[in-house]
């Protein structure tokens, strides 16, 4: 079978575009509208399929891992099994893109659709990627905020609350062979200010947000809160009820 050039996938689309069109201007009801609709996105999704390795997504090196069978875990954020997810690309969204993400070498990963090679996509072309439910951001080195890196956006408003996902291998060797495990290494931040400080404790919250630190306190004791077993949730909580407090005190001030 003789391979498609890309000119005839964008005359293939604009066919099947020019069809659904052509039968929008005769849809009368809900359901014939939402038939087009429909159509629509089933051509779009062919066509991004068809010239999908024509894509300038597929543009980064080949990714490749050595795995240790006897180490526990893995070097990825979640699971080591690829998810869908989008990603502004060298100025372009995508959607529908399977994506990992190591965070130990801090690599986004995604998998060719025609050879399903693995590809490391270059983090200097990555503004930002959504994966699994959480939003990562890049900070590079014109951001002296922080260092360059992806950084897992948990809230931003007036505060920000920005986590470093990393891991790391430890190692032993015993009698029977070697073994270990990758453990997790996230580091934690509270940006306020145009500062962004490390957390890790109540102590270091309070000490970020000290100007409400009493109001802070309350509220954690009242909502029992868990720092040890439940981190990112108890900071998390903390951070967004600062700029509930914030947000009262302005109105306050506005009233009166």
């Amino acid at each position: 079978m003789q391979p498609v050039k890309p000119h005839a996938f964008t005359f293939l689309f604009l066919i099947m575009l020019l069809f659904v069109r052509t039968a929008a201007c005769y849809a009368q009801s809900a359901t014939d509208t939402a038939f087009v609709q429909s159509a629509v996105s089933h051509a779009v999704k062919v066509y991004r399929e068809a010239v999908g390795m024509q894509t300038h997504l597929y543009n980064g090196a080949e990714y490749v891992y050595h795995f240790k069978p006897y180490l526990e875990g893995n070097q990825f954020f979640e699971t080591d099994a690829f998810s869908p997810g989008s990603i502004y690309y060298d100025g372009t969204w995508y959607t529908d893109v399977p994506i990992l993400y190591d965070v130990m070498n801090d690599a986004v990963v995604t998998m060719h659709n025609s050879s399903g090679d693995k590809l490391k996509l270059i983090n200097a072309k990555i503004d930002t990627f959504r994966l699994r439910g959480h939003t990562f951001v890049h900070f590079n080195n014109k951001q002296a905020l922080l260092q360059p890196g992806f950084y897992d956006v948990l809230y931003s408003k007036d505060l920000k609350f920005l986590v470093r996902r990393d891991k790391s291998i430890q190692e032993r060797a015993m009698q029977q062979g070697m073994e270990g495990e990758f453990r997790v290494e996230d580091e934690l931040y509270i940006c306020k200010d145009s500062t962004c400080y490390p957390v890790s404790s109540k102590r270091s919250v309070y000490a970020a947000l000290k100007d409400r630190k009493k109001q802070l306190r309350k509220y954690a004791s009242q909502q029992h809160l868990q720092f040890r077993k439940k981190r990112e949730a108890a900071i998390l909580a903390l951070v967004k009820h600062y700029d509930d407090i914030s947000a009262e005190s302005a109105q306050e001030l506005k009233t009166n």
